[in-house]
């Protein structure tokens, strides 16, 4: 399906303004025009205390994009660590970090390898889940943390396995149904109670307001369509 330049733009600049009424600093990256998925800035790496491991993509249209992100990095002054080739590891979009704990996903994108590779790199602790479902390619699809002790997830996108593990953590673990899941609804971006979400979601928003969040939809159905929303446009640095 074709993508709608000018309304892609127009969504992307709706996220930058939300993020920035929440007074977040926002760090733009130049597009390269031979990488038009770097929008999807999440799969840069994965970034704790001014160091950073780039992403290994798994997919050749996007390995490009590692040596212009490294560039990025080593500018700003991070501590920049790469794996080796062989190794597949889409940074954020398959890690989400809880102070020393790392919460990783593995089987489409990146490898378990990768993963504990990256968290060695980053002196964390591992939980490391395999997904199970191709429409929910990267964790960040499936699984979003809201604070130090809630987390939404969407259950048939991960193994049992990894379920179990995700609920021996101590956290409140709010199920995504599957009309919210299939709209992106974990691909959300929070900050304190604030959570941007695409639009879409309806019962989840509910869910979450019960509990004191508050939540903001925005479009992103152009970015949908490349398999992609809020969360995937964004890195914490």
């Amino acid at each position: 399906m074709p993508v709608d330049s000018k309304r892609a733009v127009d969504q992307w600049r709706n996220l930058k303004n939300a993020l920035e009424e929440l007074d977040i600093q926002v760090s733009l990256v130049e597009q390269h025009p031979s990488q038009p998925d770097m929008v999807f800035t999440a799969n840069a790496g994965t970034v704790k205390a001014g160091k950073v491991v780039l992403s290994n993509f798994k997919h050749p249209e996007r390995k490009g994009e590692s040596a212009l992100y490294e560039e990025w990095f080593l500018e700003e002054g991070y501590e920049v660590h790469t794996l080796p080739p062989s190794v597949d590891f889409e940074g954020c979009g398959d890690t989400l970090l809880l102070d020393d704990l790392m919460i990783g996903g593995y089987g489409h994108r990146s490898s378990l390898g990768g993963l504990r590779r990256a968290s060695k790199l980053l002196d964390t602790e591992l939980v490391a889940l395999k997904l199970q479902s191709p429409d929910f390619y990267h964790l960040d699809t499936c699984f979003c943390i809201l604070s130090y002790h809630t987390a939404m997830y969407y259950p048939p996108a991960f193994t049992p396995s990894a379920i179990k593990k995700l609920k021996s953590l101590d956290l409140d673990l709010v199920e995504v149904d599957d009309y919210d899941a299939s709209r992106f609804a974990c691909n959300a971006v929070v900050y304190q109670e604030h959570i941007l979400m695409p639009t879409g979601p309806r019962k989840i928003v509910k869910d979450l307001a019960e509990r004191g969040y508050q939540v903001q939809q925005i479009e992103s159905d152009e970015f949908l369509k490349s398999g992609g929303s809020l969360q995937c446009m964004t890195l914490w640095i």
